[in-house]
């Protein structure tokens, strides 16, 4: 069976679509949604059944199992953010497509549909970000700190605070902190109380995505607790969390034990890049 395909219109600049004059009237409505797919025609690409992805020719996978122009039919797809339509225009944000790439249809993004298995990035999802989009690093050994539903963070340095805080609407005053020393086997112990914990990796969040610190369960039968904030979208930096020792024995801890996971979840919408003090901290 014979399928032919038609453009109903072109990517005639970045982020801007103009649909062919008849098929104006499949706009209608259109901009009561505010994301998109876009499909179109990979034009300038070639079709093969095997392809080698991202690029490396030390691998080489199916098509149907990458993301890669290269593939039969040669059919491609973008996430969009609606900006406005005028006549017969579509402005958008994210637009992965070629100026000239002709557009074979156009559809509203719908979660319940599009977003059937949960927003929270898996193993393999987190994996990929680290390995091709430096989502994480600095990280000591990748394949043991990844995790199901997040991956393990590394102990840096601890520090005991020293003094007060000052907190207001607009401002803060940190108190001053002292810096523990471990000793020659790498081990510091850590009798009850508060305590601010330094991690080894540096994360590195795009704007459609943000994160929470949530303690080992290891940590926690020792009788200690993390404590974190979220990781704001576009945040970049070495963070520093909070640990409470609770155990009236104290903890030992050896440096770059792993204490806590960050779970990564992906944003409805891109959101205004972290620009917060702590923005590039401890780089």
């Amino acid at each position: 069976m014979e399928i032919e395909l038609r453009p109903v219109g072109y990517v005639i600049d970045d982020n801007v679509v103009e649909i062919l004059p008849e098929f104006e009237q499949a706009l209608k409505d259109l901009e009561k949604h505010e994301l998109l797919w876009i499909l179109y025609h990979f034009h300038k690409a070639e079709e093969a059944l095997l392809v080698h992805p991202h690029g490396d020719r030390t691998k080489i996978r199916g098509a149907f199992a990458t993301r890669s122009p290269t593939r039969p039919n040669r059919i491609g797809m973008s996430a969009v953010r609606l900006l406005k339509v005028e006549g017969r225009r579509v402005f958008v944000q994210g637009l992965d497509a070629l100026k000239g790439s002709p557009v074979i249809d156009i559809k509203p993004y719908t979660e319940v549909f599009d977003l059937p298995f949960g927003s929270v990035l898996c193993m393999e999802d987190i994996r990929k970000r680290i390995i091709y989009d430096k989502l994480i690093e600095d990280y000591i050994d990748l394949e043991v700190q990844l995790q199901p539903n997040g991956f393990d963070c590394t102990l840096r340095k601890v520090a005991r605070i020293k003094g007060s805080a000052r907190i207001d609407f607009h401002s803060k005053e940190l108190p001053e902190v002292e810096e523990l020393k471990f000793d020659d086997d790498g081990w510091v112990f850590l009798p009850k109380g508060f305590y601010k914990v330094y991690l080894n990796e540096i994360v590195n969040l795009p704007t459609n995505l943000m994160a929470f610190g949530r303690p080992r369960s290891t940590l926690i039968r020792a009788g200690a607790n993390i404590l974190t904030a979220v990781w704001d979208a576009g945040y970049r930096g070495r963070s520093e969390v909070g640990l409470v020792v609770y155990n009236e024995n104290g903890i030992w801890l050896k440096k770059n034990a792993r204490i806590m996971q960050l779970v990564f979840v992906k944003l409805s919408c891109e959101a205004e890049p972290y620009a917060g003090s702590y923005q590039h901290e401890n780089i």
